[in-house]
């Protein structure tokens, strides 16, 4: 009677069944070293979606009409935060993979993740430094939607509606190229305080440091979010 062997790892059986993955991952590392998904988070031909529980700008918010390069021209709006306080964040990318011999690998999602506090934070707490904190944050995107937002402003520093796209209020929140004469929206005469943010962008940048609590960098199969 031949004597069952147990505990042992098929090894053959697990390294085939582990392939498609590993190639997978291995091709979207590939794409970041050559831009597609690059690490700094500016996924120039690769639209992804950027989400936040509750952001505080504590000097307020710009934005001006804008040209992405995304497989083409195309037109966006470029938001710009001079400051942010953010309670959590999701990073979510989603690429089909061809490999040369081995074909299509099928839809494969990229998602970087903070989690948001097990205590929402207020808008208070975020402007003192909870929270991630961000400076000069700027997104290229083709649409930027929150459950609500309150763009705080002051008498003397008015929000203005069609300023120019290279005034020096919308150039303090990290947009740099805006284009003289152009439309721009001017909301950096006060705070600025959003809930739900949720944008699909083209691209998205970071002057300095962030601080991301929990940070969580994953790959999965299929259009899978944080």
């Amino acid at each position: 009677m031949q004597e069952e062997i147990r505990g042992v790892t098929r090894w053959r059986r697990s390294a085939f069944l582990a392939l498609p993955a590993t190639v997978a991952i291995g091709a979207m590392a590939t794409a970041m070293v050559q831009g597609a998904l690059a690490a700094n988070l500016s996924l120039t031909s690769v639209p992804f979606t950027l989400s936040s529980k509750t952001v505080a700008a504590p000097q307020g918010i710009g934005a001006v009409m804008h040209t992405v390069d995304a497989g083409g021209p195309k037109g966006a709006a470029e938001v710009g935060l001079a400051k942010a306080g953010l309670d959590g964040i999701c990073v979510h990318a989603v690429q089909s993979v061809d490999l040369p011999v081995i074909g299509n690998l099928g839809t494969w999602s990229l998602n970087i993740s903070s989690p948001a506090a097990a205590t929402p934070l207020t808008s208070d707490q975020l402007v003192a430094g909870a929270g991630l904190q961000a400076n000069k944050l700027v997104l290229d995107t083709q649409a930027l939607k929150a459950s609500t937002a309150t763009l705080h402003a002051a008498d003397g520093s008015p929000n203005v509606i069609g300023a120019a796209a290279d005034s020096e209020g919308i150039k303090s929140t990290g947009i740099t190229d805006g284009t003289p004469g152009q439309f721009g929206l001017d909301a950096t005469g006060g705070r600025t305080d959003i809930k739900n943010l949720n944008a699909d962008a083209n691209a998205a940048t970071i002057s300095g440091a962030i601080t991301l609590p929990d940070l969580a960098i994953g790959i999965a199969h299929g259009d899978k979010g944080c």
